[in-house]
């Protein structure tokens, strides 16, 4: 588990800003969730697009990939002191109810991450695979140069 990745409980819509603030900090880049959401939060959309969640930290110098991730890269990430953003998708049948968390932990029976107002939540393995395959995985990488 990452211990040290900073906590922002996220503000109503902000979860992207809210996890982007965390990774960002983490790599020593001073930056809060509101700073982020002037540049990136989407009135219309409620919320931030994904491809926007990639190009800011791209834009404030460090390396951001996007792809299909599986639990084992994301304990290879986290074992290597990597926190991960992910997109999850609590909604049901047609409605879509998109959230992005930093994943901080990995073992055998779920993943701990920053997650809205909860800082290190449990979810078990099985739930969070149920709401993270809804968005085909994705998985966002950021670190350092």
């Amino acid at each position: 588990m990452i211990r040290d990745v900073p906590f922002y409980a996220q503000e109503t819509y902000q979860c992207g800003p809210a996890s982007l603030a965390g990774v960002m900090n983490y790599w020593k880049i001073d930056v809060t969730p509101d700073d982020i959401a002037e540049e990136i939060y989407s009135r219309s959309a409620k919320g931030t697009l994904n491809m926007d969640m990639v190009i800011y930290p791209q834009k404030k110098g460090l390396l951001a990939e996007q792809y299909s991730g599986n639990m084992k890269d994301l304990k290879k990430n986290i074992d290597s002191g990597y926190p991960l953003i992910v997109l999850v998708d609590y909604g049901f049948w047609v409605y879509q109810a998109n959230h992005f968390m930093v994943v901080i932990g990995v073992d055998q029976d779920g993943v701990i991450a920053n997650s809205g107002k909860d800082k290190g939540k449990f979810i078990p393995e099985e739930d969070f695979i149920k709401t993270w395959e809804k968005t085909k995985f994705w998985t966002l990488l950021i670190k350092n140069h």
